[in-house]
């Protein structure tokens, strides 16, 4: 499918984090996790610290998905079980769905059903699958499924038979999910065409 694709949560106080000692002590031996009141405001995009960048080379694991044969052959899993679970069939209007059992379905909503499977075989990774918009060479509006690996995008497509890479897709992508994000991302207009064909494989 793809070539030999090469989360651990520790619980840190603050303080020991940013090298100092916390300012509230906390008497009970329960912690306790209060309720969010509000999401953080989203800045503007710009290159990790030196010092995290410098990590997730030393650990890629925790950073991205790794691009190995364990992911290989769960991707591969996830796509032939989509497969069973997603009947091809064009709907009328816009109903996205994902499938836990056989049934006729759209491109949504066998990218969908994937996500769903991907992010409980990776529960640490749920956020490498997102959810992706753009449009065909016949210019149809259309909705796959992206992969984000250590060594790059990958696409799910009910179109192909195969996940390819995202550059190798004949479309002109449009807008995509954002990880624990409600907002998506639009492409601007440079990033947005990719031009080689793929014609083989397609439904």
């Amino acid at each position: 499918m793809f070539d030999k694709m090469k989360y651990l949560a520790v619980a840190l106080f603050l303080g020991a984090c940013m090298g100092t000692e916390p300012t509230v002590s906390i008497p009970s031996t329960h912690a306790t996790v209060p309720l969010a009141q509000s999401a953080m405001p989203k800045g503007d995009r710009i290159a990790p610290p030196a010092a995290f960048a410098t990590y997730c080379l030393r650990e890629p694991d925790e950073c991205k998905l790794p691009s190995d044969d364990n992911t290989v052959t769960k991707v591969t899993e996830a796509l032939e079980q989509t497969k069973k679970l997603v009947i091809p069939q064009m709907e009328e209007g816009e109903y996205w769905k994902s499938h836990s059992q056989p049934a006729p379905g759209d491109c949504e909503d066998f990218a969908l059903t994937m996500r769903k499977i991907l992010r409980g075989k990776f529960p640490a990774y749920s956020g490498a699958f997102l959810m992706v918009t753009a449009y065909t060479e016949d210019d149809q509006y259309h909705a796959v499924l992206s992969i984000e690996t250590d060594r790059g995008t990958l696409i799910c497509d009910i179109r192909y038979p195969n996940c390819a890479s995202w550059e190798t897709l004949p479309y002109t992508w449009h807008m995509r999910e954002t990880a624990s994000s409600r907002n998506w991302q639009v492409f601007a207009a440079g990033q947005a065409k990719a031009t080689a064909q793929i014609m083989s494989g397609r439904r």
